[in-house]
């Protein structure tokens, strides 16, 4: 099933054409309606389809500047579809150099519009079908890397294969590899276990990528890697980080066009030599370990994951690791099962101490980082006399996993909290900046020093509602005071609640309360 996002200011025909075109017959289903580009754009913000159906003259934004911006910075594969009432050569124009699909002339008929679907569907099938062409994937697999540049790639990220500057300078220069910048950031895109949808995977970011000098990608097991570089001077990190979740965004777009899923991606830490690469990679993979335990976010950065707990320092053994994770993140199941992989095998009494001492320190650290002392845990009994009473193999496990999950119930709460004053920061930023109309997703992300993707799932399964709708009631609430308690003109008002369109402020005004803001502020008065 296609999914469609129907854009036109008319609310008739709008309405005409959902509900009398048989989408399901064609394998498509209507996600989502708005009334101008720029309710469109918001719409693309929360998901982006396969398909946009938009008029071209709207209010606010229209049509041709929608389709620009959604080229420009949210996807190059989404299949366009223009509505239009005026026949006019330059709209044909300006649609085929924005790769527009189709080109419909209203009024648009239920037999018109199966067509269009008709061919809609053909051609997303056909991309769709392009990854499980046998004969192209082994093609791709021919025209793999060179052997040589291959390695020396994997070697930029390898801890290691110690290189100076200079050796990687010449080695890239040899290779014809464009690394070199003042910034450098790793990043890993988990591919599917299937080789040859590996491959095309592979293939389809090689080809999106091709004429950006600013990233190289190559295959490193079982994974795609990314070294993203840039010019910009080392105070522009955090701009830098930005294009570089920007462009992960486009290329998960591109991916979920074709094979209809997200990808997971981890975003390693920022670097400013080629020597510090290795770093960087390890850090994307620690981003990429963390898609798991939020399976709702396919895009992790390293920023991220130290927002929420600040320890991505800490080098882990695997049964650690599998604790800190099960305390942290899981439930008492896995918390319980982490500690039992520590005592299960142990038949030694020295064994036995030493495992109940790495466990304990363990326990101990995660409960200091919450600010929590591992020995209030058991609330009124005493820690250290019931670690003396824990002289079997059986009583040491049962205690520690006592503790564990008193940890993990700690850490639930911390967490908690954490995402409470994460959400109460954000709307405190939007309460000081509503009135300014530039204001919006990128800046309180840059404020509170988030990916947009985290930011925007975060907000909205703590508030209930998305960043943009509560951005616009916040500005609206502002709104309604000014309209009942002052004799500003309308425009007026829209100016000081963030609006820089009066009549897009009159538009919003009435989709949401229900009145024009001049019969609001009859009713009120």
């Amino acid at each position: 099933m296609y999914s469609i996002l129907l854009v036109d200011d008319e609310d008739e025909v709008r309405r005409s054409i959902k509900d009398l075109t048989p989408w399901n017959e064609y394998g498509f289903s209507v996600i989502g309606e708005a009334s101008n580009g720029m309710e469109a754009l918001d719409a693309l913000n929360e998901n982006i389809p396969d398909v946009i159906i938009t008029d071209i003259r709207m209010p606010y934004l229209d049509g041709i500047a929608l389709i620009e911006e959604v080229r420009r910075n949210i996807s190059s594969s989404v299949d366009v579809i223009i509505l239009s009432g005026y026949d006019e050569f330059t709209f044909a124009q300006t649609a085929m150099r924005l790769d527009v699909a189709e080109y419909v002339l209203k009024p648009v008929s239920v037999d018109s519009m199966r067509e269009v679907l008709k061919r809609t569907k053909a051609r997303l099938d056909e991309d769709r079908a392009k990854v499980s062409d046998r004969k192209k994937l082994e093609s791709f697999y021919r025209d793999a890397i060179e052997v040589y540049k291959e390695k020396f790639l994997i070697s930029l990220i390898s801890p290691t294969r110690k290189q100076d500057a200079a050796q990687i300078k010449e080695k890239a220069e040899e290779y014809g590899v464009p690394l070199s910048g003042n910034l450098y950031s790793v990043a890993i895109i988990d591919l599917p276990t299937e080789t040859l949808s590996s491959i095309a995977a592979a293939e389809l970011i090689d080809e999106a990528t091709e004429n950006d000098r600013s990233v190289i990608p190559f295959q490193y097991e079982n994974q795609l890697v990314l070294i993203f570089s840039s010019d910009m001077s080392t105070e522009f990190s955090s701009l830098f980080s930005k294009q570089v979740n920007r462009s992960l965004t486009m290329l998960q777009s591109r991916l979920q066009h074709y094979f209809a899923k997200s990808f997971n991606m981890g975003i390693g830490e920022t670097v400013t030599e080629e020597t510090k690469l290795p770093e960087s990679y390890a850090s994307a993979l620690e981003a990429l370990n963390y898609t798991q335990l939020y399976p709702e976010q396919h895009i992790i950065s390293i920023s991220d994951v130290e927002t929420i707990e600040n320890d991505h320092n800490e080098k882990l053994g695997d049964r650690k690791t599998e604790l800190v994770l099960a305390i942290k993140f899981g439930n008492k199941a896995d918390t319980e099962k982490a500690v039992h992989s520590f005592f299960q095998g142990i038949t030694e009494t020295p064994n036995v101490q030493n495992t109940v001492i790495n466990v304990l320190s363990i326990i101990s650290e995660i409960c200091s980082s919450y600010g929590k002392n591992v020995a209030t845990l058991l609330d009124d009994e005493d820690l250290f006399l019931s670690l003396s009473h824990a002289n079997s193999l059986s009583r040491s496990e049962a205690l520690m996993t006592k503790l564990a999950v008193k940890a993990h119930e700690s850490a639930e709460g911390a967490r908690e909290n954490s995402h409470i004053q994460f959400v109460e920061n954000a709307k405190r930023i939007i309460k000081e900046n509503y009135s300014n109309p530039l204001f919006g997703l990128e800046q309180v992300t840059d404020e509170i020093a988030v990916s947009p993707a985290y930011f925007s799932t975060t907000f909205k399964k703590e508030t209930g509602t998305s960043f943009v709708q509560y951005l616009t009631n916040v500005r609206l609430e502002k709104a309604k005071e000014l309209l009942k308690n002052t004799d500003a003109k309308t425009y007026e008002i829209a100016e000081k609640t963030g609006f820089s369109e009066p009549n897009y402020f009159s538009f919003i005004f009435k989709k949401n309360i229900g009145l024009s803001p001049s019969q609001y502020r009859t009713k009120n008065r």
